[in-house]
């Protein structure tokens, strides 16, 4: 480690959190948008549930474990024909089990019951990746809580690759502090990777807060927080590329965080987070699997959602890094000292 790059570590941490809406959007936002919907779920899942449960007669471990759940109010279906397909018929919930899976169709507003209902289903011997679960229309169900894990550490990843990467580097060329350290002998190379292990850091933390939130809910074994964090620094560096790319010519940075304030969203709602790949329109859905942040919500589903990934983690592994060579190719072809380099 030369004391050029050493310099560079430490100038670059105290740039990070020298303005007070970069150190917020870096590190408290995303909490704040992870405890938003974990508090939604939290405070639902305390109201009072009808439910109905479709059985063949020898199987009543389901309906036992359904209603040792507190407000979960139960009986066992006992009309000779089966509902017809979306009607509740006055029920919060209609539940049909076989030995091996559950169906569970649901009002979508009553998304405080989703997380017990799993547990009931997994404590009756049903693996959650046979378990479905669909609104009355044929939609998904919104499970704040589970949509919170993802959502959360993508909001926090891109906000530090965006908030905490791209704005800070252009705050630097507008102010002209780029144009002189172009002046020294310093390499890009070494001003790139001195701005790593900060930022690095930042995301391993928050790693291991949502790792800790995760396990501690049950939605994510003990002992696959490891790979949790394989894909979480994989996505950071891909972001990371990006958000130099982002940062590789521009000066005004009020007008970037604009831009990425619309971009954040966007990128949110169009990467299967909120609403499956299969109900987006046709146009939306291929403009979905070109964002490389597609993948990494696939990754993260492998074990934050215990979803039905659409690819292999290895395929979205090998597209993150894709995505991470391509724009770190770009940023590093693109990038300028000041706009009027001309080499």
């Amino acid at each position: 480690m030369t004391p050029a790059f050493r310099q560079m570590v430490k100038t670059n941490s105290r740039e990070l959190f020298r303005d007070g809406k970069t150190a917020f959007f870096t590190l408290v936002f995303p909490l704040l948008f992870l405890a938003m919907f974990l508090g939604l779920g939290t405070l639902t899942a305390g109201s009072s549930y009808r439910m109905a449960v479709i059985s063949a007669s020898e199987q009543t471990a389901p309906i036992d474990n359904l209603k040792k759940v507190n407000g979960f109010h139960v009986e066992k279906w006992n009309k000779a024909e089966p509902p017809r397909t979306g009607d509740l018929a006055g029920y919060d919930a209609i539940v049909s089990v076989t030995s091996t899976s559950a169906t569970v169709v649901i009002d979508p507003g009553k998304f405080g019951a989703l997380k017990n209902l799993r547990s009931a289903l997994s404590d009756s011997g049903i693996s959650e990746a046979h378990m479905s679960f669909t609104t009355p229309e044929g939609g998904a169900p919104f499970d704040p809580l589970k949509a919170a894990l993802p959502t959360g550490l993508l909001m926090a990843l891109m906000s530090i690759a965006f908030f905490g990467t791209a704005t800070p580097l252009i705050a630097l060329r507008a102010r002209g502090t780029l144009r002189l350290l172009g002046t020294t002998p310093l390499s890009r190379m070494t001003f790139v990777l001195a701005q790593a292990p900060v930022r690095l850091a930042l995301v391993a933390a928050q790693l291991v807060i949502l790792g800790v939130v995760a396990v501690w809910m049950g939605f994510l074994p003990l002992a696959g927080t490891l790979r949790l964090m394989g894909t979480g620094l994989l996505g950071a560096v891909m972001l990371f590329a990006f958000g130099y790319l982002i940062a590789s010519r521009m000066r005004n940075a009020e007008v970037v965080n604009g831009l990425l304030g619309l971009l954040m969203p966007l990128i949110l709602f169009s990467s299967g987070l909120f609403l499956p790949m299969d109900m987006l329109p046709s146009v939306a859905e291929t403009v979905s699997n070109a964002l490389p942040t597609t993948y990494l919500v696939d990754a993260l589903n492998h074990d934050l959602n215990a979803a039905a990934s659409a690819h292999s983690l290895t395929a979205d592994w090998l597209i993150l890094l894709a995505g991470t060579i391509i724009f770190g190719g770009l940023a590093a072809r693109l990038f300028r000292w000041d706009q009027g380099e001309g080499r």
